[in-house]
């Protein structure tokens, strides 16, 4: 469960009171409380999203609300060419055979010789830069771009960059003084670059000509720590999360049902209230 929440119990209460229901939520604020908790991580999972209050909410003296950024530890693969031609990801050969089947009739061996000198970075596809950025001859004067979508949005730091070498380690980017770059679109042109879209959606930026030529590996070559989150949570976030708890602890009557209310007519708030929730984080998904 999450130690921090979304919403305040207040929230809870109008929410409550808007659905024509008891604005009081128990003598047991606990309830409640974990309630909020237990909705919050869920829909920072789902939505990929952190919101925080740097100054807190006035109002939130029972409920923990975040007022920091988050950090995060994700592995990445980078992306490779959709399609390659049979052996176009090899080194150059400089004796060709007249035999125009000859890939057709070579034996094991061969199969054997052409995985040896396969230059993986050759198949790195191209986000942002000349396609031909990898194709001899190679001209690293101008960058050329693969790109990864991180796996959360509103990135606001790149802690630790580490990418694959030749030998099988990986190398720290930010920790050395090789390399460039940052959050935000004025480290276009360096090295690497993190571009946070108007939703939120954070993408990684890797200059493949900063990369060593012999890759060890496409799979899981890349490890970044990141921090993430937007300041200031949003009203109709507040709202949502709020409207879910309304419905849980009606359904758990934890509230005082008014006593005109049908079994019905209760099942039907709490299904409202969810639907309610659901328009309102729309706009996040």
């Amino acid at each position: 469960m999450s130690e921090v929440g979304y919403c305040t119990l207040e929230d809870v209460r109008r929410a409550l009171r808007k659905a024509d229901l008891p604005g009081d939520v128990g003598q047991d604020e606990q309830i409640a409380v974990d309630a909020i908790l237990a909705e919050t991580e869920p829909l920072e999972k789902t939505l990929k999203r952190h919101w925080f209050e740097p100054d807190g909410i006035s109002e939130a003296s029972a409920v923990t609300i975040p007022t920091a950024p988050k950090s995060r530890d994700d592995e990445h693969d980078i992306q490779t060419q959709a399609g390659m031609v049979h052996g176009a990801s090899e080194r150059d050969r400089y004796r060709y055979r007249e035999n125009s089947d000859a890939l057709l009739e070579s034996d094991p061996r061969s199969d054997r010789w052409r995985k040896d000198r396969r230059e993986p970075k050759r198949e790195i596809r191209i986000a942002f830069g000349p396609n031909e950025a990898l194709e001899p001859p190679v001209d690293e004067t101008i960058p050329a771009y693969t790109r990864l979508t991180l796996n959360r949005k509103d990135v606001k730091a790149v802690n630790t960059l580490s990418v694959v070498t030749a030998e099988g380690a990986f190398e720290d980017w930010v920790a050395s003084e090789e390399y460039s770059g940052g959050v935000g679109n004025q480290h276009r042109g360096e090295d690497y670059w993190v571009r946070v879209n108007n939703g939120g959606v954070s993408e990684l930026y890797l200059d493949v000509h900063a990369m060593d030529d012999d890759l060890a590996s496409l799979s899981n070559a890349v490890y970044i720590d990141l921090d993430y989150g937007h300041s200031g949570i949003p009203r109709n976030v507040r709202r949502a999360v709020a409207l879910r708890v309304g419905a849980e602890l009606v359904e758990e009557a934890v509230v005082e049902i008014p006593q005109n209310a049908t079994i019905y007519g209760v099942e039907t708030k709490a299904d409202e209230m969810r639907s309610k929730a659901d328009d309102l984080l729309s706009v996040y998904r």
